[in-house]
C-alpha cells in the first residue's frame, strides 16, 4: 500500500532518493540483511548498484521495492552499461511519473484533515460516492436506480457491486486514493466520461488481481488528472481576479524574470525536489518568474515523458511480445501480455535500469502468462522495424510488414513460454526485476538486451528533437505555456549567445526555425536537470552519437563494425567472430543472416541445418555429401549392384533422421534433387527402359513422388509427371495380368523400400497419405504374384525386416485382418 507522507516525511530539501519519513516503515515491514538495512538505503547518499539487488525481496512491501529500485545507483555492470549511456534522462526523471507525484498530493492534502481521511476509508462513504457517480453518469432520479444500474458495455455487470469489489481487492492508504479519485471523477467529469471509466471498471474489477492494479491506476489516475486541472484553473481564475500577492518568505526569484547564475543553479533544484516530491511554492503555484517558468517545464516535460515512456514501452517489450505469440499460434499468452505480461516487463524495467511507467507493476504477480524472451525468438528486422520512428508506439497489427503472408520470416525460432530469458521461470515479477541487478547472475547479461532496447528510444538526439518540438508546438492544451516559460529561463541561462535574444533563435539554427540545433537545446535541458551526466556518462560526443547511440539500428551496427565488433543476432552479445552464414542457395540478401562462433557450433550440434532467419538450407557438409552421393551414385547405375542401388534410399532415412521436425529443410533437400540435371536424365532413362536399377532404389523415388501428390515438394508439373512415370515403371512388373515372375528376394526388398519412405514421413510428422497408398500398393501387387507365381514365402520374407511389417498394419492397412501382405506371407 502507498505511504502517507505528510511534508516534513517528504524529506524537503533531501531529494533523488529514498526519505528517511519511511524509514520505520520499512523497518516494521522487512527484516534488516547485511547488504541492504533499511537504514543504509534511506541515506542521502547514492547507494551503490548492489543495493539495487534486494536479497531479502520476499520479506518486503511493494513500496520498498519501488523506493529502491528508484534510487540512483553506480552502474558496474556491464550488461547494464550501454542501456545507462543511451538514456539520456536525468535518473530521477527516469524514475518519476505524475502518477506517483499526484498521489503525493493526495497524501499531503490528505495528511492535513485526519476526520476526512477516515471518511474516505470507509466502505459505506465510498459506496455512496460511487452511487452518486453512477447517478450523475446514467443521469438516474434515483439512488436506487443508481445501485442497480448496468454497465453499458458490459451489461451483465452492476456497476456499484463491480466498483466494490475493486475496492475490497485494493488494501490501506489504496482505499483512500480509489474513494477520492471517484469523487474527483463525480465532481468533475462529464455524464459521458463518466459512463466510459465505469466501464474500465467493470471490465477489470471481476477478473485476475493484475486486471485490478489496472483498474485502480486507470482511475486514480484520471481523477486525480481531474482534480489537478480543476486546482489549475481556480489559479488561473485568481490571477486573473486580483493578481499575485506579495507572499511572505517568498524565495529568490520567484517573482523575478531574471537571476544570476548561482540563484538559478540554487532554485533549479529546489523546483526539482519540490516537483518530485509534490510540495510547491505559492508563488510558484502562481506562476511567478524564474521558478514559476520551471514549474510550468517541469509540468509539461512530466506529461510528455509519461506518454513517451508508454510508447517506448509498446514498441520494446509488450507489442514485439504480442507478435512473437501471434507468430507461434499462441492466442492464449498474446491476449495476456497487456494482463499478466506487462507486470514482468515493468519489473525489468524498473529493476535493471530504474525506469518506471505511469503504469506500476503488480511486483508479486506469479503469473507467467504472456511473457517468454522474445528478443532472442525474433529477427533482427523485426526489431528495426519495431525501432522505426514511424512505427514508435504502434501495435504490431498496424505495422504493414507484419500482415504480410510471408511475416513468419521475422521468426529466428520459438521459445518457451514463462521462461526470460530461455531457462529460468522466476517465481514473481519482482524476480526478474532483481535478477538484472544480481551482480552473480549467468542470466542478467541475457536480459541487457531488453533493456538496450528500451533505452534507445531515449537517444539524446532522437528524444531532444521529439520532446522540443512537440512541447515547443504546444500541441496539447497540457503544453500550453512552455514557449513562455523557456524564454523566461533563457534570460537566465549561463551559455546564452550574444545576438540570440530569444530562446527560440538560439534554439534553431537557420532564420526559418526548421533546423532544430539538438546540441543546443540538450544542453538547456541539461542545464534543468532532465538530462542527467552521472558517473557512468562517457563523454560521448554532444547529441548521444556514442557508441551505441546511433539514431537507427543500421547505425548502432555501423558504428560497432567500425571498432571490429557486431552483435550476435541470436545471443545478443558483442563478438569479434560474428559472420554471415553459408547458404546452399541464397534467396535474395542473406547478409544479416549471421552467427558467432559459438552458437553456430551449438547449433550444428544439434543437427540444424535450416538458416533460423530465411529457413533456407545452409552449405552444411552432411547435406552436401548425401545429393553428391546421391546423383553420382545414380549416373552410374548401370554398374550399380541391387544393394548399392538400396543403399540411396539408406542414406534418405538417415538425412531425414537427421533433419527430423526440420521439414523445410527436407522439402529444400527433395526440391535440389529433383531439379538437378543429372538426376532427371537418369530417371527418365530408367524410366523409358523399365531398368532393374530403378526398382532397387523404388524408396528414394516413392518419398518424392508422395511428396510432391501431397503438396509438399513444390516442382513443376512436368517433373511432377516424371516422377509418376518412375514409379508407374516400377510398379508395372509386378501388377496385373501381366506380372512377371520375380526373384523372391525382390519383391521383399520393394517392400521394405515402400515402407522406409512411409516411415520416414509419419516420424518426421509430415503427410503420409501418398506414401501409405504405394505401401498398399505394393503389399497387394506382392500378395498376387506369390499367389499367381506360387512364390516361396519365406524367401520372400527373408528380405522383409519383421518390424516394418508390423508397424505397418494399423496406420497403413488398418489393421492385422487387412494388411494384403501379412495375410498372404504369415498365414
Amino acid at each position: 500500500s502507498f505511504l502517507l507522507l505528510d511534508q516534513e516525511a517528504m524529506g524537503v530539501g533531501k531529494c533523488f532518493g529514498p526519505k528517511k519519513a519511511t524509514e520505520a516503515a520499512r523497518v516494521a515491514t522487512a527484516a534488516p540483511h547485511p547488504t541492504n538495512t533499511p537504514s543504509q538505503i534511506s541515506t542521502t547518499k547514492r547507494p551503490k548498484a548492489s543495493s539495487a539487488h534486494i536479497s531479502h525481496i520476499e520479506r518486503v512491501e511493494s513500496d520498498y521495492i519501488r523506493e529502491v529500485w528508484s534510487a540512483e545507483r553506480d552502474v558496474n555492470f556491464p550488461w547494464n552499461t550501454k542501456a545507462y549511456k543511451t538514456l539520456t534522462l536525468n535518473p530521477s526523471w527516469a524514475s518519476h511519473t505524475s502518477f506517483l507525484r499526484r498521489m503525493r498530493e493526495a497524501d499531503l492534502t490528505m495528511a492535513k484533515n485526519s476526520t476526512e481521511r477516515r471518511k474516505l476509508e470507509d466502505q459505506g462513504h465510498f459506496e455512496e460516492v460511487v452511487v452518486a457517480v453512477v447517478r450523475k453518469g446514467y443521469m438516474l432520479s434515483s439512488n436506487e436506480a443508481a445501485r442497480i444500474q448496468r454497465d453499458a458495455i458490459h451489461d451483465d455487470k452492476e456497476i456499484t457491486k463491480a466498483c466494490v469489489e475493486l475496492w475490497n481487492a485494493v488494501q490501506g492508504r489504496k482505499r483512500m486514493h480509489l474513494s477520492h479519485a471517484f469523487r474527483m471523477i463525480g465532481d468533475f467529469e462529464t455524464p459521458a466520461g463518466i459512463v466510459a471509466k465505469l466501464s474500465e471498471v467493470c471490465d477489470r474489477a471481476h477478473r485476475c488481481m493484475s486486471a485490478k492494479n489496472q483498474a485502480f491506476v486507470l482511475i486514480v489516475t484520471h481523477g486525480y488528472n481531474l482534480w489537478r486541472d480543476q486546482a489549475r484553473v481556480g489559479e488561473a481564475a485568481a490571477n486573473d481576479a486580483g493578481g499575485v500577492q506579495e507572499l511572505e518568505g517568498q524565495e529568490a526569484g520567484a517573482g523575478e524574470a531574471s537571476v544570476t547564475s548561482n540563484e538559478a543553479e540554487e532554485l533549479i533544484d529546489k523546483a526539482l525536489k519540490a516537483h518530485f516530491s509534490a510540495i510547491l511554492n505559492p508563488a510558484v503555484l502562481a506562476g511567478g518568474g524564474f521558478s514559476g517558468a520551471l514549474s510550468r517545464v517541469y509540468e509539461c516535460v512530466e506529461i510528455f515523458l509519461d506518454e513517451h515512456k508508454e510508447k517506448a514501452f509498446n514498441s520494446a517489450f509488450i507489442e514485439p511480445a504480442r507478435f512473437y505469440f501471434d507468430l507461434v499460434g499462441d492466442d492464449h499468452q498474446r491476449d495476456h501480455v497487456n494482463v499478466h505480461g506487462i507486470n514482468w516487463y515493468l519489473a525489468l524495467l524498473h529493476g535493471g535500469i530504474g525506469v518506471q511507467l505511469p503504469l506500476l507493476s503488480a511486483y508479486k504477480d506469479g503469473d507467467r502468462i504472456g511473457i517468454c524472451d522474445f528478443w532472442h525468438a525474433l529477427t533482427g528486422n523485426a526489431w528495426k522495424l519495431f525501432a522505426a520512428e514511424g512505427n514508435f508506439g504502434k501495435a504490431f497489427e498496424g505495422i504493414k510488414e507484419f500482415r504480410d503472408e510471408n511475416r513468419s520470416k521475422f521468426l529466428m525460432k520459438r521459445v518457451p513460454a514463462g521462461q526470460l530469458p530461455v531457462g529460468l521461470e522466476s517465481s514473481k515479477a519482482m524476480h526478474l526485476g532483481n535478477t538484472a541487478v544480481e551482480s552473480n547472475s549467468k542470466q542478467a547479461p541475457r536480459l541487457a538486451v531488453y533493456l538496450e532496447r528500451y533505452a534507445h528510444f531515449f537517444r539524446r538526439d532522437w528524444l531532444t528533437r521529439r520532446m522540443f518540438e512537440n512541447l515547443n508546438a504546444e500541441s496539447l492544451p497540457e503544453y500550453a505555456g512552455f514557449r513562455k516559460a523557456c524564454e523566461t529561463l533563457y534570460l537566465s541561462y549561463p551559455l546564452r549567445e550574444a545576438g540570440k535574444e530569444s530562446f527560440i533563435e538560439f534554439a534553431y539554427a537557420d532564420e526559418y526555425y526548421t533546423e532544430l540545433d539538438v546540441v543546443r537545446v540538450g544542453e538547456f535541458f541539461e542545464w534543468i536537470k532532465i538530462y542527467g551526466r552521472g558517473e557512468w556518462w562517457d563523454g560521448a560526443a554532444a547529441g548521444g552519437m556514442g557508441l551505441g547511440l546511433g539514431g537507427s539500428p543500421a547505425e548502432v551496427e555501423k558504428e560497432e563494425t567500425a571498432l571490429g565488433r557486431k552483435t550476435c543476432p541470436i545471443c545478443m552479445e558483442e563478438k569479434d567472430d560474428v559472420a554471415v552464414l553459408e547458404h546452399w542457395k541464397p534467396q535474395g540478401d542473406v547478409s544479416e543472416h549471421k552467427m558467432c562462433g559459438e552458437c553456430l557450433a551449438q547449433w550444428q550440434k544439434e543437427e540444424k541445418l535450416e538458416c533460423p532467419f530465411c529457413r533456407e538450407l545452409l552449405h552444411a557438409d552432411e547435406m552436401t555429401k548425401f545429393i553428391k552421393n546421391a546423383i553420382a551414385t545414380i549416373n552410374h547405375q548401370q554398374n550399380l549392384s541391387p544393394d548399392e542401388a538400396a543403399a540411396i534410399m539408406e542414406q534418405w532415412q538417415m538425412l531425414e533422421m537427421m533433419l527430423q521436425g526440420q521439414q523445410t529443410a527436407i522439402r529444400r533437400v527433395a526440391k535440389l534433387v529433383v531439379e538437378h540435371n543429372d538426376f532427371k536424365a537418369s530417371i527418365l532413362k530408367g524410366t523409358a527402359g523399365k531398368c532393374r536399377w530403378l526398382r532397387d532404389m523404388a524408396g528414394v523415388v516413392f518419398r518424392l513422388d508422395s511428396m510432391y501428390k501431397d503438396g509438399e515438394l513444390k516442382v513443376s508439373a512436368a517433373n511432377g509427371k516424371m516422377l509418376a512415370n518412375a514409379v508407374e515403371a516400377i510398379m508395372s512388373p509386378i501388377e496385373g495380368c501381366s506380372a512377371e515372375k520375380l526373384d523372391p528376394h525382390f519383391y521383399g526388398a520393394l517392400y521394405s523400400q515402400a515402407v522406409c519412405p512411409w516411415l520416414c514421413a509419419w516420424r518426421g510428422e509430415a503427410s503420409t497419405a501418398t506414401a501409405a497408398e504405394h505401401v498398399r500398393r505394393v503389399g497387394r501387387a506382392i500378395a498376387y504374384g506369390v499367389k499367381k507365381h506360387n512364390v516361396d514365402r519365406e524367401r520372400v520374407k527373408d528380405r522383409l525386416v519383421d518390424d516394418y511389417v508390423m508397424m505397418a498394419h494399423e496406420p497403413v492397412w488398418g489393421g492385422q485382418q487387412r494388411d494384403a501382405l501379412y495375410q498372404a506371407l504369415y498365414r
